[in-house]
């Protein structure tokens, strides 16, 4: 079930939110709540539940043995098979059809990725995990358990909690929230289905146009440049938009779900990127993979090694496929060139301000060339590649045909004249690159400017509410509500991360 979609908004959540707060005081509620989002999950198909179950009760009784063993060795074992049996179960559902070319069928169903294994399984693992490293004491509830690994808000894309900061919420009594906790969580709703229906969709929307002219033949100059851009903002918003929605109905219910993005494209190197950007994954990867390889704790050559395998695997846990793993490799030598040539705090140095400005803009720039592996086919890399290439040739070739009016600028208006000449002479030469660059340029300036104004804050925009004075948050509501019914694409698009 689609957060985005009329079935969602106004049959589901009222239904559960109202049988929630019917049961809060009795020992009903956390059954309501997992039958409730059983059935959310399973509206797609009802064998989804298997593989949930099996991840999910095989680590609930192993976190108890874990928990009443006192043999090391044996704790291992234990701590092994769980992890061995959840990547197990994940390797079969997203790698086999890309290994052996075809997919695979149990009693005539074919085994097709379902929704969310990605999420609920590094969930699930990381309580036996942090039971074998004495972090956290099992629940012996099995409901509260089972509710903690598919509570509905986060269960289909995150962000990945951790049983220690989600668990202990859900098992316990909790408070009619407030009236300012409400109104908080209502707009952060709000502001997601915005950041999806009007940002990510018509983002998406300029990707698949640009993907059916590679379809249908070369790419005209410059058109291979927006690919990036436009899948870029496409890509954060939508996923930002999911956890803002998430986030928001998690708090209608009493539960706070940690932030999982932090303007992330103001960030200046990548190893800020990564404090910003999924930052739930990022956290996930740093505790249970990163140091667990050793982290930066044997030298520089180690720290290298493990900065690269864990981004590897990184790219791998996003999908089967080259350009997933060459994706990662990608985020894995930025992270290394950037230890070892801090470019950002070299143009800080040497530029101040404006270095640290250019900073973010060359690793906006950086990161957007890695989101041509993320989004694209090997086929269609190339032809990407070669229409960016040829957009400096098209720029050239207008302004030399305009060349003789240039020599004749004598004044400030025959500058402004020839320049606004010359422009349109570009426009009406490469018409198409011009389009979809002002429909990038039109939905990027809301995104850049929520962005901003969260960034001088340290804060996300639905953060900065509780601040707004009364006639700004009105003005921000209503700006929102006229934008998605203006703006937004009409159809219910499933989220990107739904195929992770």
């Amino acid at each position: 079930m689609q957060f985005n979609s009329f079935q969602f908004i106004f049959v589901f959540l009222p239904l559960t939110l109202g049988g929630y707060l019917l049961l809060r005081s009795t020992r009903f509620a956390n059954l309501f709540m997992l039958v409730a989002s059983l059935c959310f999950y399973a509206i797609g198909a009802l064998w989804y539940l298997v593989p949930l179950f099996i991840t999910a009760l095989l680590d609930f009784f192993i976190g108890q043995k874990i928990e009443y063993t006192t043999n090391r060795t044996k704790q291992r074992v234990l701590l092994t098979v769980s992890i061995v049996a959840n990547l197990g179960l994940l390797s079969v559902f997203k790698y086999s059809e890309w290994l052996l070319g075809h997919s695979l069928h149990i009693f005539g169903i074919a085994l097709t990725l379902p929704p969310a294994i990605s999420f609920y399984t590094f969930q699930s693992m990381s309580y036996t995990v942090d039971i074998y490293r004495r972090e956290f004491k099992p629940y012996r509830n099995v409901v509260d358990y089972m509710s903690f690994v598919a509570f509905f808000p986060h269960l289909v894309a995150g962000p990945i909690m951790r049983a220690r900061d989600l668990l202990p919420q859900l098992a316990r009594y909790r408070a009619l929230p407030s009236a300012a906790v409400v109104s908080t969580a209502l707009f952060m709703v709000l502001f997601g289905l915005f950041q999806k229906t009007v940002l990510a969709d018509n983002f998406g929307l300029i990707v698949e146009s640009i993907l059916r002219m590679l379809a249908g033949g070369s790419l005209p100059p410059g058109m291979g440049l927006l690919f990036p851009y436009a899948f870029g903002f496409q890509i954060y918003c939508d996923f930002a938009a999911y956890t803002t929605i998430a986030r928001g109905v998690a708090r209608l219910f009493g539960v706070n779900l940690m932030r999982n993005f932090l303007t992330p494209y103001f960030s200046s190197n990548p190893s800020e990127f990564w404090t910003r950007w999924h930052i739930s994954l990022s956290q996930w990867l740093r505790d249970y993979l990163y140091i667990s390889l050793g982290g930066n704790r044997h030298g520089a050559a180690a720290t290298l090694r493990n900065l690269m395998v864990t981004m590897l695997l990184g790219g791998l846990w996003h999908g089967a496929g080259v350009f997933f793993i060459i994706w990662g490799a990608y985020h894995g030598a930025l992270l290394v060139l950037y230890r070892l040539v801090p470019i950002d705090r070299f143009l800080v140095e040497r530029l101040g301000r404006a270095g640290k400005l250019l900073s973010v803009v060359l690793f906006f720039h950086l990161v957007g060339f890695g989101w041509i592996f993320f989004r694209a086919t090997p086929e269609q890399f190339m032809p990407i590649i070669n229409s960016i290439m040829a957009l400096p040739g098209a720029v050239i070739d207008v302004f030399g045909s305009y060349a003789t009016y240039w020599h004749q600028v004598s004044s400030p208006t025959d500058f402004v004249r020839v320049l606004i000449g010359t422009v349109w002479g570009f426009v009406a030469k490469n018409w198409t690159f011009a389009v979809y660059t002002w429909g990038v340029f039109l939905f990027a300036v809301p995104l850049w400017t929520t962005d901003y104004l969260g960034w001088r804050r340290n804060c996300e925009f639905p953060d900065l509410f509780e601040s707004m004075p009364w006639l700004v948050r009105s003005a921000v509501i209503v700006a929102l509500i006229y934008g998605i019914i203006f703006f937004a694409r009409r159809e219910a698009n499933e989220f990107i991360y739904f195929s992770f």
